[in-house]
């Protein structure tokens, strides 16, 4: 989904082609007459908090609009076809300086003589690669440490595939990557040349022999490259650094801090979960005239005995040293709380970018615990007014004291377009996905039925194919009416729960999707306050 927005100056908004028809198609087709509720947004618009995984772009001046679209017929052809060429230049030497080698040769050592030059010379072209691309200012800030001061280069924020501009600026270091990127056409045999550190996703060790490759190169005595690693694990607008994951200070030395800054008018490289697509940032960002990029090696961190013993607390505490050079807070968002946003999303909740939030002020007004949503569902239909409850009515239906400050927080999450109004069925979807996503979507969808049917036993089309659009996305339409007929074999006009589920434990292998459960979905210690005054 692209979100970006070219607005000009007193004009309406003007959504980039193609959004109107990805909106109709997530949702079941226009032949449904009711638009229900979650399908109003996807986007976080309501309560004003920090959240590090959404970024628009407001290009909000005509003058700007007219040149990125003459700039779109003269200069980026110009930069596309020299990109090209420098990524070729790169991919020939990479391809001569790996002559006679192979994957295991380069992991076992690292490069020498010859071939040491010859990777140079590979980080050169891939660098015309970024300046064709708008990217002709490169600052480096700071004293550069060598592998032996700090075999660990830890870089934040991570924002954009732009970053791995750091890897062709300086030295080149070595990078952790997934093994599958050895196969990409010309870009696998460069980033082989860098010898990365590969990860095997299919292998159940993964975890551990990453992180046990990256320690034998931290402590080794060879003349390795330093290893560059993104610690937050996942892209972000640069609003908050995130929770580092640990695996660069397991090793236990001393790592360099590195700061990546991109101050430019617009930006439009940002590439987080809820943003605009790679192929629409690359279009805004190589027709600007030039891009800047500010890297800075702040000084060696040196752990103490306490954070050699304890990864997670080094993390933190280089965290905090590069949060406070960058003048932004921390975050206790994680890379974990991406998977669950996704997950949100592709099971059709609404608000899936304030999903993590609604869930931790659920969690303060005690919520999570309660049993008020599923007492809420089963007499949903039977409810009047539903899509607009004003804040009174939503703390009496939640039995939450009007005077708590976080009952304030979760209405105006839920409030996306600030109308002073929200949808009950809306929270009734957030809060069950929040206490069931890690069940199977047997469980969630089983939990979800009296929003839609009065009885599990008599579920009519309409509604049966209502509610399997929170099947994973793996049920559209035509496959939930197909299926429904599938079931109602007597044309009754209604089929029960209980033949569904029957139905898929016969056919457990094309329905397997329904009875996986998402356990690696970690959840928030709870946190139980009583009413604020």
């Amino acid at each position: 989904m692209t979100t970006s927005t070219i607005k000009p100056t007193g004009g309406e908004e003007v959504p980039p082609a193609g959004v109107v028809g990805d909106v109709a198609d997530v949702g079941v087709a226009a032949s449904l007459t009711k638009r229900d509720s979650e399908e109003d947004t996807w986007a976080s618009k309501g309560y004003n908090y920090i959240n590090p995984f959404v970024h628009r772009i407001e290009i909000d001046s005509h003058i700007e609009v007219a040149k990125i679209y003459v700039l779109t017929v003269l200069l980026l052809p110009i930069r596309v076809v020299g990109c090209v060429l420098s990524l070729i230049s790169a991919w020939m030497f990479a391809c001569i300086g790996l002559y006679g080698m192979t994957l295991d040769d380069l992991k076992a050592k690292p490069l020498t003589g010859w071939r040491k030059q010859m990777q140079c010379m590979t980080a050169r072209g891939m660098r015309m690669v970024y300046t064709f691309g708008s990217f002709h200012y490169v600052t480096m800030k700071g004293r550069a440490a060598t592998a032996k001061e700090a075999p660990i280069l830890v870089v934040a924020p991570h924002s954009s595939y732009v970053d791995s501009i750091l890897v062709v600026a300086s030295g080149p270091p070595s990078i952790v990557a997934k093994r599958e990127t050895a196969d990409i056409p010309l870009l696998g045999k460069i980033i082989n040349y860098a010898q990365p550190i590969y990860v095997q996703r299919e292998d159940p060790n993964s975890r551990q022999n990453t992180i046990r490759d990256i320690v034998d190169r931290a402590r080794s005595t060879d003349d390795w490259p330093q290893v560059v690693i993104f610690a937050e694990g996942t892209c972000t607008n640069r609003t908050a650094l995130i929770k580092f994951k640990p695996g660069a200070f397991y090793p236990g030395v001393p790592v360099q801090p590195v700061l990546l800054k991109y101050p430019n008018k617009y930006d439009t490289f940002t590439w987080t979960w809820d943003g605009p697509g790679v192929l629409r940032l690359l279009w805004l960002t190589m027709t600007q005239f030039y891009n800047r990029c500010e890297i800075e090696y702040l000084p060696v961190y040196t752990p103490s005995e306490d954070e050699v013993a304890d990864a997670n607390l080094y993390a933190n505490n280089v965290r905090e040293v590069m949060a406070k050079a960058l003048g932004v807070p921390t975050s206790d968002y994680s890379f974990e709380d991406v998977i669950v946003m996704s997950r949100a999303r592709d099971m059709k909740i609404p608000f899936p970018g304030d999903i993590v939030e609604i869930e931790r002020t659920m969690e303060k007004l005690g919520l999570i615990e309660s049993q008020r949503d599923a007492e809420l569902c089963k007499g949903f239909l039977r409810l009047a007014n539903t899509d607009r409850l004003d804040i009174i009515t939503f703390g009496e239906l939640l039995q939450v004291d009007l005077k708590n400050t976080h009952l304030h927080k979760l209405f105006a999450l839920l409030d996306h377009r600030r109308a002073g109004t929200v949808s009950l069925k809306s929270f009734l979807l957030c809060s069950l996905f929040c206490k069931l996503k890690n069940s199977d979507l047997l469980t969630f969808l089983r939990a979800l039925i009296h929003l839609y049917s009065e009885s599990s036993q008599q579920i009519d089309r309409e509604s049966f194919v209502r509610l399997m659009r929170h099947a994973g996305g793996k049920l559209n339409e035509q496959k939930a009416q197909a299926l429904f007929y599938a079931l109602d074999t007597d044309n009754l006009g209604y089929v029960s729960f209980d033949s569904f589920v029957e139905l898929t434990e016969k056919q457990k292998s094309s329905f397997k999707f329904l009875y996986h459960k998402s356990e690696h979905i970690r959840r928030p210690k709870a946190v139980v306050t009583t009413a604020e005054n």
